[in-house]
């Protein structure tokens, strides 16, 4: 007996499983959307995870967010799902230079945790705030005339936790620090040389806003990284 075919629609959704599931498939896309990134692992997502993770609805995930302009990538074995733009539409905000190198950071960060054997279960590299800030404060911000405050750079932090691609945890009174959890979807969002321009970052990419003068900090270098940070707005 031949498989019943792909589900390319809500409306096919709905025929089949009912309206109960229907409207779960949407809710399961809206969040998503406002997300960016879902991890199994978070409180609360499990049920949309499964939903969205699911081989019988993925044909109308792919359709749904290919029409939208986003591409729809899905781990099974680090369990996320997320949203990338379509690399040849060139339609959507860039990120803030700040923003592209802590998240070229982060990247570099789990990348080297990896290559170590480092990292927990779902390719989860943990690791603490203070501990990025002083990588960041080594590598780009002694480049930089404006390097990041310690709280600039955790309100930054915030912004990829509310995409899903890191984790921080409470305040440690005691240690004066956050645990921050590293997600693998970081290593998704940057082009192959983007790590080896991280390490070129301050001779070349200083130079260059210097001699712009004009250039503000909505407007990050497209070379650097070409996704959005508001891709799921």
């Amino acid at each position: 007996m031949s498989s019943p075919p792909p589900l390319t629609s809500l409306a096919e959704i709905e025929e089949r499983f009912g309206e109960k599931t229907a409207q779960e498939v949407r809710r399961a896309a809206n969040l998503l959307v406002q997300r960016q990134f879902l991890y199994a692992g978070d409180r609360g997502v499990a049920a949309v995870y499964g939903i969205l993770g699911s081989n019988r609805y993925r044909l109308y995930f792919e359709t749904l967010f290919d029409a939208l302009g986003y591409q729809f990538l899905h781990s099974d074995s680090e369990q996320w799902v997320g949203l990338l733009p379509d690399p040849d539409l060139d339609t959507l905000p860039r990120l803030r230079l700040d923003h592209t190198l802590i998240l070229l950071l982060l990247a570099h960060t789990w990348q080297e945790e990896v290559q170590r054997g480092a990292t927990e279960a779902r390719a989860l590299v943990v690791t603490t705030v203070n501990e990025l800030f002083d990588r960041y404060r080594d590598r780009v911000g002694r480049h930089r005339k404006e390097a990041l405050t310690p709280a600039r750079f955790l309100d930054v932090l915030r912004d990829f936790a509310r995409r899903g691609l890191v984790q921080i945890g409470a305040f440690d009174p005691e240690a004066q620090d956050h645990q921050l959890d590293i997600r693998p979807m970081v290593n998704r969002l940057i082009t192959s040389d983007a790590l080896t321009r991280l390490e070129r970052y301050a001779p070349d990419l200083e130079a260059r806003i210097t001699q712009a003068g004009e250039q503000t900090d909505a407007e990050a270098p497209p070379t650097l990284f070409d996704s959005s940070e508001d891709a799921a707005r």
